[in-house]
């Protein structure tokens, strides 16, 4: 990636921390003797000048940054911003949003040097990608996580626009697929997150992946993203559809991944970001061509071992014996504790005297229900003889009371 690209990534990032220094910011650049000025120039047009064209002054401190001041290029394209700071700890930027594409020139410091010319170049707008290839794509496939299911994938891929005129995409997509960049996406990818070259545009999914307004300047443009593959099984068919034309195509596959293709070309194991990869690769490969990779090997979950039809019902017939120990303790106590528990003298025999006369009563009210035909016969019998042998019971712990 270019220096060029690497400043502009610095100073986009830096913009989203600029809210929560809005107030104390301005006050450190203002009064100085410090001047950026320079020309816009249109590299379509052979360097002309740009005028009547609003210019930005952007400065950066440690992680913060904001958009400092404005200025109107006059006749010739030229713009000024005087009375800056010579912090050394300041940085400045010139940057333009011309044609739906963002522009941003190099950092400088007016420590050493108070004023300093700072130039921007921009480009006509074209939306026609026959000019557009891509030198280098690569992915890279981490380690899986066994946890999760999925495996993650780093993608960096490095485009040529071969205009002299910046494509410029959009995200209209009322006449079927938006004449935008159109980056592919495995089946089921998920947690998308972008990198290089997405900073301060928009991206939609399509079918095949997503789609974004990031513009592509004439010269080299890289972009990276990352996302998590899911996957269900130990083996997976990783599709790739290659959108534009590729000169190269690289695979690095991590060792703990058994991977093979029929349209790659293993290169053995190489050692990239201290780590051993299997690489595979491909050249001149053309538009709206796809490949895959297999991989096998991919960690699962662990899963309980499965019980057999004898260890079931050993767990079942267990159970149920401690069930019924549990109720046997549960009788035993409660009638320890009742037995442990004495009677008052004379309230126990007068509780039997109310137990008899309640089932005396019993029995003189099941009589005259009969009678009265409200129960039948057998209903009748029934209830009678229960009350019968719970009297005679009775009568019996009277008789043994009194011995």
């Amino acid at each position: 990636m270019s220096h060029k690209y690497i400043l502009q990534i610095t100073i986009l990032t830096a913009l989203v921390f600029s809210l929560c220094s809005l107030a104390s910011m301005p006050a450190r650049a203002a009064g100085g003797n410090g001047r950026i000025y320079g020309q816009l120039l249109d590299g379509t047009a052979h360097n002309a000048p740009l005028p009547g064209q609003v210019v930005t002054l952007q400065m950066a401190q440690g992680s913060s940054a904001q958009d400092l001041a404005t200025a109107t290029t006059d006749s010739h394209g030229s713009f000024s911003f005087p009375g800056l700071s010579t912090d050394k700890t300041i940085s400045y930027a010139i940057f333009i949003r011309y044609q739906g594409a963002q522009y941003v020139s190099d950092l400088v410091s007016l420590d050493s040097k108070p004023e300093q010319q700072v130039n921007l170049t921009v480009y006509q707008a074209t939306t026609s990608t026959a000019n557009i290839a891509i030198i280098q794509a690569t992915a890279l496939l981490h380690t899986p996580d066994a946890q999760k299911s999925s495996f993650t994938v780093s993608e960096l891929l490095l485009f040529k626009n071969l205009d002299n005129h910046t494509f410029v995409g959009s995200l209209d997509a009322s006449k079927g697929r938006p004449n935008a960049l159109t980056f592919s996406l495995p089946r089921g990818a998920r947690n998308i997150t972008f990198n290089n070259g997405f900073d301060g545009y928009k991206a939609i999914q399509v079918n095949s992946g997503f789609a974004t307004d990031a513009a592509l300047p004439p010269g080299n443009t890289e972009f990276s993203f990352t996302f998590e593959v899911p996957y269900t099984a130990s083996t997976y068919d990783f599709s790739y559809a290659v959108m534009y034309p590729t000169v190269s195509l690289s695979f690095l596959v991590s060792p703990e991944i058994h991977a093979s293709s029929s349209s790659l070309t293993s290169q053995g194991v190489i050692t990239a970001d201290q780590h051993p990869y299997h690489l595979f690769k491909a050249d001149a490969i053309r538009s709206n061509q796809e490949v895959h990779l297999s991989l096998e090997g991919l960690t699962l979950p662990a899963k309980p071992a499965a019980l057999n039809a004898g260890a079931i019902w050993l767990i079942v017939a267990l159970l149920l014996m401690l069930s019924m120990l549990a109720v046997t303790w549960f009788i035993y106590r409660n009638r320890r504790r009742n037995s442990s528990q004495p009677a008052a003298p004379g309230k126990g025999k007068a509780a039997a005297k109310d137990r008899k006369q309640a089932l005396l009563q019993e029995l003189l009210d099941l009589d005259t229900a009969f009678e009265a035909g409200k129960l039948s016969k057998a209903t009748y019998q029934e209830r009678r003889a229960k009350a019968k042998a719970r009297l005679r019971t009775l009568m019996s712990e009277q008789e043994i009371a009194r011995r």
